[in-house]
């Protein structure tokens, strides 16, 4: 509560002098403890006046420079660690993973951050960047990615009348501009001389930089991709994430990224105050970096049969006589498997099961498992489409039908018969229908596994 009051100028420092008045007696001396506070990031120069009775005011400099992004997420809070957003494991090909992230801004000005994202891959030896711009590399923008005129909420007269008011009061608490200690957010101890705004704009600027991650629209995101954080407010951002496509022989691919949101002020009493402030922004100033993870995995289901060679089923014509004479004959006869099916993954998989005539599946868990669906090709469809979460499995039951319709295959023309069926004849005239399908599992991410 004592630093807000500080800082309650809106100024981004201050200083608190302690004792800021007081008699000094015959050789004796003295030691004032000056505390500096502060909300926001710049180089700052003032003098701290010190009076003595009629004399002559001494004017003592002092410097002070702030490093660090003030802006800090509400789930981390403001600490000096790295936040980072981890995404979890999905599926390959799945549908795009979103998080909701909440901005702070403590300090006094309205804050417009950019944003870059970067992939930052294994087989990078990339040591330098090298960039190039031509004008602002962050110029505002519209709600279509139009560049706009920056426009700062107070005029260079403005500014000159408010300098022409600079006395400095002798009470213990007041803003105060720059001192020679240096306050960092990022534990930095590194001092730097200040300098003033160039008055000719750059129309050409390069930059190197340590190289750290790749430019990438993808499998990050981040919307919108310019921000204005408002002073003492919050605002949202959606960060997402797009599952890529794995190759068959990669089981498990790790996804590391960033994304850097560049300060800008576009105020132009935030961005400088001749002789006494100067606020640097864009690539100059330390962006907000918020690391990404995620990790990527094929779905795969494990299935487990009562017999190595799978499911085989074994039926006669004769099933469909019934046991008692007088009754006519059966147009079905039904035998019935069990499989097993188990997810050893670490995300829930979702998925179909499909299979044709003569073979058809039930699941004892279908009315707990089921997915509710409202796409059009779903419900075109008409198949459900279970869920097995990690470490549960699924008893599944597959029947094959012998009816009368299928005996008459054996008598078909080659080009009407179904996929998978064969006619075998033996040479003592017996003839046996072999019907081969395998069970599909379709996932949601349009990959089949047989």
């Amino acid at each position: 509560e004592f630093a807000a009051a500080v800082l309650s100028p809106g100024k981004g420092a201050a200083f608190h002098i302690q004792p800021s008045t007081g008699t000094l007696k015959a050789f004796q001396q003295l030691i004032i403890e000056i505390t500096a506070y502060n909300n926001m990031w710049g180089e700052y120069q003032d003098d701290l006046v010190c009076k003595v009775g009629d004399l002559q005011p001494k004017l003592i400099p002092m410097q002070m420079t702030v490093k660090g992004c003030p802006i800090f997420l509400q789930m981390t809070g403001p600490q000096t660690e790295q936040p980072i957003i981890r995404f979890g494991t999905h599926v390959s090909g799945g549908s795009p993973v979103f998080r909701r992230v909440r901005l702070n801004n403590p300090t006094p000005f309205d804050i417009r951050l950019d944003w870059e994202i970067y992939n930052q891959e294994q087989d990078d030896k990339k040591l330098v960047d090298l960039l190039m711009f031509f004008g602002d590399p962050f110029p505002p923008k519209d709600t279509d990615e139009n560049e706009t005129a920056s426009v700062g909420s107070t005029s260079e007269s403005e500014i000159v009348l408010k300098l022409d008011q600079a006395a400095v009061p002798c009470g213990s608490i007041y803003p105060a501009w720059q001192t020679t200690d240096e306050v960092s957010y990022s534990d930095s101890e590194e001092k730097e001389i200040v300098t003033q705004e160039p008055t000719i704009p750059k129309i050409v600027s390069v930059l190197i930089r340590p190289h750290e991650g790749v430019p990438a629209d993808n499998p990050y995101s981040i919307t919108p991709r310019q921000i204005v954080v408002p002073g003492g407010g919050s605002i949202f951002v959606c960060i997402s994430f797009t599952p890529r496509l794995l190759p068959e022989a990669e089981p498990e691919m790790q996804c590391e990224g960033f994304v850097l949101g560049f300060m800008n002020l576009d105020d132009k009493l935030a961005k400088t105050v001749p002789n006494k402030v100067h606020r640097r922004h864009g690539y100059e100033a330390p962006p907000l970096r918020i690391d990404l993870q995620a990790f990527v995995r094929h779905a795969l289901l494990k299935v487990d049969t009562d017999h190595d060679r799978g499911m085989v089923f074994y039926s006669t014509a004769s099933d469909l006589v019934p046991d008692q004479p007088l009754l006519r004959v059966l147009t079905d006869s039904v035998m019935t498997q069990s499989l097993k099916l188990i997810n050893c993954t670490k995300v829930p998989l979702y998925f179909r099961l499909l299979l044709s005539t003569p073979f058809s599946l039930t699941s004892t868990d279908l009315k707990k498992s089921t997915k509710t669906s409202h796409s059009k090709k779903e419900e075109k469809e008409q198949q459900p489409q279970l869920v097995l979460y990690p470490q549960q499995n699924m008893l599944v039951k597959v029947s094959f039908h012998t009816t009368l319709e299928l005996l008459t295959y054996q008598h078909l023309p080659h080009t009407q018969l179904l996929p998978g069926f064969q006619v075998l004849q033996f040479e003592n005239g017996e003839r046996k229908l072999k019907f081969n399908q395998n069970l599909v599992i379709e996932y949601s991410n349009c990959t089949t596994q047989v």
